[in-house]
C-alpha cells in the first residue's frame, strides 16, 4: 500500500512503495542487462561506483553536461508515466510555479555497494530545476539533510526498498543531503532530534530503533536540465566516499 511521509523540512516528502516488489524485480533485470560505465570504464571511468546515464550524459570529472542520449527507455518512461498518472509531477510543478510544467529529462541510476555513501551536496540549481525524484532499490539506508547555513538544522530519513524521494522548495535549495558509508545504521522512529539517527540515539529510543544493514542498493534519479546553463565548478554535484 503507498503511504506518503511527509517530514518537517519544506519541500521534502517520501512515498513508500511507490513500486511494487515485482515491479522491482522487473526493474532491476532490465537495468542489469544494459551497459554500466564507471569502474574503468568510459564514459566516466574514473568513477568508484557504476552508473547508468539516460536522457543525458552528465561528466563527473568535467561537471557538465556532455551529450544528448535521446528519448527513454521503456522502463524509464513507465516511471515517468507513473509520476504522471499519480500527478506527483504536476502537483509539485503547481505549487512551486504554475509555469513550470516539464517532466524529467534526466534519469542517472547509481549502484551503491556496502561502504559506500554520498558527501553532502545540494544538486547544482543552474543546471537541474527544482524537482529532484529519487527512486531507492533493493538495500535501505538513511539519507540525510543538513542546512547549509544552519548546523543545527537537519533532518534524517528512511529510504526503504521501493520508496521515492521528492525534494523540492528549500529542501532542495537550502539543504545539502548525504548518504554514510556505514554498513549499519539505526533509524529512531520517536526521535525528537534527528540527529539521533546519527550518533546512536539515548537510553529512551533503544526499544525503538529500526536496524538498517546496508547491501547493494540502486538509486534512479530523476531530473529536468536547464537548456543553456553551464555547471559552475564551485557547485557540488554527487561523490562517493
Amino acid at each position: 500500500m503507498v503511504k506518503k511521509i511527509e517530514t518537517s523540512l519544506d519541500g521534502l516528502c517520501i512515498i513508500e512503495d511507490f513500486i511494487t516488489k515485482d515491479e522491482e524485480k522487473d526493474l532491476i533485470k532490465k537495468i542489469d542487462s544494459n551497459e554500466w560505465c564507471g569502474l574503468g570504464i568510459p564514459p566516466n571511468p574514473e568513477m568508484k561506483r557504476r552508473t547508468q546515464h539516460y536522457g543525458y550524459e552528465f561528466s563527473y570529472r568535467y561537471r557538465k553536461i556532455m551529450n544528448h542520449l535521446g528519448s527513454f527507455p521503456d522502463f524509464i518512461n513507465f516511471l515517468i508515466q507513473r509520476f504522471i498518472n499519480q500527478n506527483i509531477i504536476n502537483n509539485i510543478n503547481n505549487n512551486i510555479n504554475d509555469n513550470i510544467k516539464d517532466i524529467p529529462n534526466m534519469c542517472i541510476i547509481n549502484e551503491y555497494m556496502a561502504g559506500q555513501g554520498i558527501m553532502p551536496h545540494t544538486d547544482s540549481p543552474s543546471l537541474f530545476g527544482p524537482v529532484i525524484l529519487s527512486l531507492s532499490l533493493l538495500s535501505p539506508c538513511l539519507m540525510k539533510f543538513e542546512h547549509k547555513d544552519f548546523a543545527d538544522k537537519s533532518e534524517v530519513v528512511l529510504l526503504r526498498p521501493r520508496s521515492l524521494v521528492i525534494m523540492t522548495k528549500s529542501s532542495r535549495y537550502d539543504y545539502k543531503h548525504s548518504i554514510s558509508k556505514d554498513l549499519i545504521e539505526y533509524f529512531f522512529n520517536n526521535s525528537n532530534n534527528n540527529n539521533d539517527n546519527y550518533n546512536g540515539g539515548n537510553d529512551n529510543q533503544l526499544n525503538c530503533r529500526e536496524e538498517i544493514i546496508r547491501s547493494r542498493r540502486i538509486s534512479l534519479t530523476f531530473r529536468t536540465i536547464i537548456e543553456n546553463n553551464s555547471y559552475s565548478e564551485q557547485e557540488q554535484e554527487q561523490q562517493e566516499y
